[in-house]
């Protein structure tokens, strides 16, 4: 019988030698961080309150020029999920020009005043 390094044994001495330099080495990690910590909680913080009224006072902003898009009142998709076709307006006056095509497609799903129909 040939003698071998790999007994269970000397397997388990090696993890467990792992195991204590991963906890020293994480502990020697975290050591650096909460120093860090330190460091950073002695710092001085010179922000007032005056100073963020005159700059919330020098700030503009202009909501004019945002485009907001309205709704569609009736989508219709194919088997794919992809839009085929948006209707927008009231939804009686879509009803009476594509009558035949809200007969052809199967009703989906409502949310609000969104309809969606399967083509």
């Amino acid at each position: 019988m040939k003698p071998t390094i790999l007994t269970q044994k000397n397997v388990c001495a090696f993890l467990g030698l792992l195991m204590a330099l991963t906890i020293l080495w994480s502990a020697s990690a975290e050591a650096k961080v909460n120093t860090f910590d330190v460091v950073t909680s002695n710092m001085e913080v010179n922000d007032t309150l005056s100073d963020t009224k005159e700059i919330a006072q020098a700030l503009e902003i202009d909501l004019k020029d945002i485009n907001v898009k309205a709704l569609p009142t009736i989508t219709f998709i194919n088997k794919y999920g992809e839009v085929v076709a948006e209707f927008y307006g009231e939804k009686s006056e879509i009803e009476g020009k594509f009558k035949e095509l809200l007969k052809n497609g199967i009703f989906m799903m409502a949310t609000g005043k969104h309809e969606f129909y399967l083509i």
